[in-house]
């Protein structure tokens, strides 16, 4: 009966550190896509403002990073 027990309580325990293992593995992964994310939407903003300038679609392309295509959609 204590060897049940404690068989028990020591999956538990496991599982409850895997589970918060997940939990934080995946808030960071999350994190690091979102700040993908906003980093790219922010030069998308930036390219956006600059073609509004009148500034070539080359130069912005050298300014943002981004490709000759992406700039072209915008």
């Amino acid at each position: 009966m204590l060897v049940n027990t404690l068989e028990r309580d020591a999956r538990n325990d496991g599982w409850k550190a895997g589970v918060a293992h997940g939990l934080a593995e995946g808030k960071s992964l999350g994190l690091a896509e979102g700040e993908v994310r906003g980093s790219r939407q922010a030069k998308v903003e930036t390219a956006k403002n600059l073609l509004q300038f009148g500034l070539s679609i080359e130069n912005i392309v050298q300014a943002t990073g981004l490709s000759k295509a992406e700039v072209e959609a915008l």
